[in-house]
């Protein structure tokens, strides 16, 4: 079954909040206002139901993609015919193994959805090597077993900011698909975040997700994924563009769709232009979120001809102007998932305590991302906070 995948429609319906009756009517409005369910998938098709785990977090993070959210687009496609395997794998600070699926599944709230709906939690935890010769970067990927065995993907994403990549939603997600201790190789090749984005286009089109879902009723604002704070944007988006998905949510949330790299790259290969997405169902400007905090790396806001030249020298000299990375030692535990992640090979775990050596810190936040405990506080020089005040 071959959906339309350029298709730039995006679904706005508004959502509240997490309550069963109220979810499942606002994702299926959303999905019957782009088609209906059978313009995605056919009935007996194995679908993987690919969220955003993350690393497993409690709900009322939001970290991760709401199980109520899950459980409505399961219930749907369970009801459409199809067999449903929901499947990620875990940040890269966390060995894939099926000890920490379990752990990660029950925090996030999906054990009790696969066993109210009926689908199936995946506990393989191989992965297989699949082609892209087409890939501007990428000509291959190691993608895990329940992704390549699937019939088809349906992404059910979380809308948070990134203090990396500015921004993660439906795009970005399709990353969990890499096994979990191969990112940072990644994260290492492609240092600088439009160059990681014209992976995830190569990733994203070579495995093809058919729809996608987003939750974007209690989003993360400020220093996410992982360590920002809840902010409600009461949305379910829904399309079948990961770009034309994502372009609504930055504008939703205040950013420039093409600073994002994943849309700029999109864009930059003509598989979409961000001016011609269109929306049906709810006006986005009344759901809009003006002043939605953005991370501290966050430089966006405008392109006049001065600001241009300051945003050309932070470029240039990105380590003095980037937050650095340091460790707030009576909050560290001495976990080790920083240390496994960095993909230089910066920090190191002595006698309990991470250390970061910043001389060989590229500035990718992994570390950032994947402390559960808050232990990472990022700070910038004398000179970091110039720029950022000539930024602001």
């Amino acid at each position: 079954m071959q959906p339309v995948w350029r298709d730039a429609t995006v679904a706005v319906v508004r959502c509240g909040g997490y309550g069963r009756d109220e979810v499942d009517a606002a994702v299926s409005r959303a999905i019957d206002l782009i088609g209906g369910m059978g313009r995605f998938v056919a009935p007996k098709e194995l679908v993987l139901l690919k969220p955003n785990l993350l690393q497993g977090q409690e709900p009322e993070r939001c970290v991760t993609t709401h199980p109520a959210v899950v459980a409505a687009v399961a219930r749907l496609l369970v009801g459409h015919g199809c067999q449903v395997v929901i499947g990620d794998s875990p940040g890269a600070g966390i060995v894939y193994n099926e000890t920490n699926l379990r752990r990660a599944y029950a925090r996030a709230g999906y054990t009790a959805v696969a066993e109210e709906t009926s689908v199936v939690l995946n506990y393989d935890t191989g992965y297989q090597t699949v082609s892209y010769p087409e890939g501007a970067v990428m000509k291959q990927f190691s993608i895990i077993t329940p992704a390549v065995a699937a019939d088809a993907i349906v992404v059910v994403s979380k809308a948070k900011t990134h203090m990396w990549t500015r921004m993660t939603g439906a795009a970005k997600n399709l990353f969990g698909l890499i096994p979990g201790l191969e990112k940072p190789v990644f994260h290492f090749r492609f240092q600088d975040e439009y160059a990681f984005g014209r992976m995830l286009v190569d990733l994203n089109e070579c495995m093809k997700p058919r729809l996608q879902v987003m939750d974007a009723v209690m989003a993360m604002e400020g220093d996410g994924p992982q360590a920002g704070s809840p902010r409600k944007v009461g949305v379910i988006l829904a399309g079948s563009d990961p770009a034309a998905v994502d372009t609504v949510l930055a504008r939703l949330i205040g950013m420039d769709p093409l600073e994002i790299g994943s849309i700029r790259s999109a864009a930059a290969r003509g598989l979409i232009d961000p001016t011609a997405v269109r929306t049906v169902g709810d006006d986005p400007a009344d759901l809009a979120v003006p002043d939605f905090k953005k991370p501290s790396t966050y430089t966006g806001g405008g392109a006049g001809p001065w600001r241009r030249v300051v945003l050309a020298i932070t470029q240039r000299f990105g380590k003095t102007y980037a937050p650095r990375p340091g460790v707030v030692g009576e909050a560290c535990i001495g976990c080790g998932k920083c240390e496994r992640i960095c993909p230089v090979h910066a920090v190191t775990v002595t006698e309990g305590r991470a250390t970061i050596d910043l001389s060989r810190c590229i500035r990718c936040y992994c570390c950032h991302e994947i402390c559960t405990e808050r232990a990472i506080a990022l700070s910038r020089g004398l000179a970091g906070r110039l720029l950022a005040r000539l930024l602001g």
